[in-house]
């Protein structure tokens, strides 16, 4: 292997590939990177058996090559080179480093042990906006279950439509969804974990085609400069279609700053977490109030538009107010709709623009 290959190109190179890579394991070549130069290109791997990330940038390839290097202490290095243009070379089992009068020599590992990439999977494939994806993994992941017994439910289902590609992630108190479009023929139903999703937010660029695919235990997401293959979560995902109501009593559209602060205001005197907060519809007005037995009462109200001819016509319902900041955060738009079915059902949260396909349904707390 002998190449010459920009800093910035390195740097940006590695610091994509760095953190599939395992620190500590019991198998020593996961702490390092696969490099491979071949094609004017240099190809880094990292992966640590459950994410495998394979990245690539243009380099001038004077000799073609393969390399096992400790991941960390090239990364460290790269950060520090002095000058733009470095030279990368194999040498007496040694990967050799020069920019401007800098010089390493660092010891390389057997790349024969490096797990390899499994192929992707052409046949089932389909494309995706690297845009939508970024806005569903964002939209979705804060739905997604931290109980190591919820197994299933600590990723995000993807289940592919007709023309379309629903994002969906809970935990059993609340839901989000997000509908994106695609193109091709390939089916997908499958449970990525959040880790993978967080080494593809790092990948995205947000102006790329995606290539997704997916065998019975992977899931592969490919452009022209790198490919992410993760193992798949196993599990039963409940049917996200039938937690969605049809139909509902109550429609109120409100301003999303307006309500988001409210909702912090109110919830400030709870102290950890759940943070109960009972949300009363009067005329033209949204209550909202918390109690602490400890910090005290807090009732805050924003306007609405809803009306009620008797005392006994107002709407009340309990929410984990957390839950409520966390669904509506992620909005876009400055208007939402906050659809009520009853005070013991699941509410429905949207944004008032219809061409927004995020969907965010939260489950009633029940207070006293």
């Amino acid at each position: 292997m002998e190449l010459i290959i920009d800093k910035i190109d390195l740097q940006n190179l590695l610091k994509k590939a760095i953190s599939a890579t395992e620190k500590k394991s019991a198998l020593p070549i996961l702490s390092n990177f696969l490099l491979e130069a071949k094609n004017d290109k240099l190809i880094v791997q990292g992966t640590d058996l459950e994410v495998h990330v394979s990245v690539s940038v243009f380099a001038k390839v004077e000799k073609e090559g393969v390399a096992c290097v400790n991941a960390k202490k090239l990364t460290d290095i790269s950060r520090l080179l002095p000058s733009n243009e470095v030279y990368i070379k194999i040498e007496d089992n040694t990967l050799k480093i020069k920019s401007g009068k800098t010089k390493y020599n660092l010891p390389i590992a057997s790349y024969e042990d490096f797990p390899m990439m499994y192929p992707f999977p052409e046949d089932n494939a389909f494309v995706i906006s690297g845009d939508e994806v970024q806005k569903g993994i964002s939209k979705t992941g804060y739905a997604t279950s931290k109980e190591e017994s919820r197994y299933a439910l600590q990723g995000v289902l993807f289940k592919s439509l007709n023309g379309s590609l629903d994002l969906v992630a809970t935990d059993g108190h609340r839901l989000a969804l997000y509908t994106i479009n695609r193109n091709g023929t390939g089916e997908v139903e499958i449970i990525v974990p959040q880790k993978a999703l967080n080494e593809l937010k790092k990948l995205l660029t947000g102006v790329e085609d995606i290539e997704m695919a997916a065998t019975e235990q992977y899931v592969f997401f490919r452009t022209k400069e790198w490919i992410l293959m993760s193992r798949l979560l196993e599990g039963a995902f409940p049917d996200y279609t039938k937690v969605i109501p049809s139909e509902f009593s109550i429609g109120i559209k409100v301003d999303k700053k307006d309500f988001v602060e409210a909702v912090k205001r109110t919830t400030a005197v709870v102290e950890g977490d759940p943070k109960p907060v009972k949300i009363t519809l009067k005329n033209n007005v949204m209550q909202m109030r918390a109690f602490s037995s400890e910090f005290g009462e807090a009732i805050d109200e924003i306007e609405v538009d809803y009306s009620i001819n008797q005392p006994e016509d107002e709407f009340t319902i309990g929410f984990n107010g957390r839950y409520l900041i966390e669904a509506v955060e992620v909005i876009d738009e400055e208007k939402i709709e906050i659809k009520f079915t009853s005070p013991n059902a699941q509410t429905l949260i949207i944004p008032l623009d219809e061409k927004d396909s995020y969907k965010a349904i939260v489950m009633p707390m029940e207070i006293a």
